[in-house]
């Protein structure tokens, strides 16, 4: 059995190796697919209960470090289970009241990003590589991942200054091939405050809150908010 103490010394390292950024979607190279839940399963749980903005708390330390492999959820308090996966509670005025309330008190950019997603029908242009230039593009969040010396889905090196991103794994298409998106360039400003960068698109985000999201190298994000945001909400279009 894996001891305890040891797990809990490579998850804090897992945990650090995303700092106060939402993981990418590749596992890191420490990643121990032996002993630990799917890194696909933990970067979804990671963005939808907001761990990039609760570092250094009590809920981080309880909710946000991977599972074992032979470890659920249910072994954890119950405000560690994202609100999407959680169980339906009965069908009475009082429960569906005291749920209203929690997601009022607990909603942060990642719900918000949840609940863009549900809603993406209406705010979302179709997933076709056909847009136009002028097409403006909202709803969408902005993120950020480390590159790490990995290539992207592109077939590229990049490094964190590049002015790169991913795009969304429904826009990007079969992320085992070249796709129609990469290299195309894209402007985006930040919602928050009007900032804007241009960038190339390179890589796949299979886990982007919706098809308007897009996920910036280190130095791409820094140009239209501080790391410390995590996640900001944008407008974009293809240039």
């Amino acid at each position: 059995m894996f001891p305890v103490a040891k797990f809990f010394a490579f998850a804090f390292a897992a945990s650090s190796v995303s700092a106060i950024v939402v993981p990418r979607s590749t596992a890191p190279d420490n990643w121990s697919t032996e002993y630990l839940e799917k890194y696909d399963t933990y970067h979804a749980r990671y963005l939808a209960l907001g761990c990039h903005s609760k570092h250094d708390t009590d809920f981080f330390e309880s909710c946000c470090h991977p599972l074992l492999a032979n470890e659920s959820l249910s072994n954890r308090p119950a405000q560690c289970t994202p609100l999407s996966s959680a169980s339906p509670a009965p069908n009475s005025s009082s429960d569906n009241e005291e749920d209203c309330d929690e997601e009022d008190e607990e909603e942060s950019p990642t719900a918000v990003a949840a609940t863009a997603k549900k809603a993406s029908a209406v705010v979302e242009t179709p997933a076709s590589s056909e847009r136009t230039s002028a097409t403006v593009n909202s709803g969408g969040y902005a993120t950020y991942f480390y590159q790490n010396g990995v290539a992207g889905a592109c077939g590229k090196v990049h490094s964190d200054s590049d002015m790169i991103a991913a795009i969304d794994g429904d826009r990007y298409g079969n992320m085992n091939a070249v796709s129609p998106q990469c290299n195309k360039q894209v402007k985006l400003t930040n919602s928050n405050n009007g900032k804007s960068v241009t960038v190339t698109i390179v890589d796949a985000c299979p886990t982007c809150a919706n098809s308007n999201s897009i996920d910036l190298s280190k130095g791409a994000f820094e140009k239209i908010a501080p790391l410390s945001d995590g996640m900001v909400p944008i407008t974009w279009s293809y240039l």
